[in-house]
Order: structure tokens, then sequence, then C-alpha cells
């Protein structure tokens, strides 16, 4: 029940938001080595679990409790639609670090494997997350394959949030900026 709580607080920030276009600028730094562009097809209801309770009751105003930890696998898209050109998937886990009335705030650490036919490996990447009327950053710690000893950042923003027979379908579009040390 905690899960559905969350994903509804997330959905309707997410749904009132407004958010600017992302964006990978490398203003005075040199370009990265590689820049990925991707759709996140986050199936609620369907391919995440709820593994620890909230340890206290949701903020007046929030529907998740601190300390609240899900564990999730979601596809990865070449475009908007969830059938659009699979290029692999994202495995990983989001803890409610902070609830406020006027938002929530996820520790996220996740595993991205991509594979679009040429490039091919896994990324880690870890980072707090808002869901706000702006776009949000991850740090790239690391990575495997073609993206051994990577580096870097991933931009992500919401794209949309469409109803399920089984819950929540959001997708959400990502810029991925690494830098690898060749």
């Amino acid at each position: 029940m905690a899960v559905r709580k969350l994903l509804s607080v997330a959905l309707f920030v997410i749904a009132s938001a407004f958010l600017a276009p992302g964006s990978t600028a490398h203003k005075g730094s040199p370009p990265p080595s590689v820049v990925l562009k991707f759709y996140l097809q986050q199936q609620f209801g369907v391919n995440e679990l709820g593994m620890v309770a909230a340890a206290r009751a949701p903020v007046s105003g929030t529907f998740t409790g601190f300390g609240l930890e899900v564990v999730y696998e979601f596809n990865v898209t070449a475009g908007k639609s969830p059938q659009s050109k699979p290029l692999g998937y994202v495995r990983g886990t989001a803890i409610v670090v902070n609830n406020i009335a006027a938002s929530t705030t996820f520790f996220v650490q996740n595993v991205i494997h991509y594979d679009n036919g040429n490039v091919r490996g896994t990324l880690s990447q870890q980072g707090e997350s808002t869901f706000s009327s702006v776009q949000w950053e991850f740090a790239i710690v690391g990575g495997t394959g073609m993206f051994r000893n990577a580096y870097g950042f991933n931009v992500g923003r919401f794209i949309s949030s469409t109803p399920t027979p089984n819950g929540n379908l959001i997708t959400t579009y990502y810029e991925a900026s690494v830098f690898l040390d060749r």
C-alpha cells in the first residue's frame, strides 16, 4: 500500500509540472566521450516492489513516509513509445530520504544495462531526485564493457504518465554524458 501512495505523490507532482528540455551543455570543459539518449519506461504496479516500509508516517501534505525503499527494473527504449526499439533496462533502488510538505526526495542507486547494437555495457549511477518542475541529474560513478571506468552525469526529465490496467506507465527522457579514460 505504501508503494502505491509513493507513486501517487510522484505522479501528482510530475503530472502537474512543466519541465524544461534536458541539456547536456559542457561550457568550458571537454565534451563527453559518448552521449547516450534514451527513454525510461517505468511501469509502476508491475516492475517494482516495496522492500522496506516507511520508518515514520508521511508528513502532512505528502503520501510517502521517510525510509520507504523500493527496488525496480524498468525498460530502456530508443523512442517515447514502450514499443520502440529496446536498448536495455535499468535495475536499482529508491529510498525516501526526506519528505516535507513541498516535496519528497529519493536517494536513487541503479545500473543501466545499455546495448544499441554498437555501444554495449553498464553504467552505475546514483544521486538524489526530487520530483518537481525542474529536470534532475544523477552522477555516473562507473561502468563495465564499453563504459569501463566511466564517469559523468545523466540528466532526466518527465515526458508522460499513462494509466494502465496494472498501475501507471511513466516515461522519462535521459541524456547521459559519459566520459571515458582511454
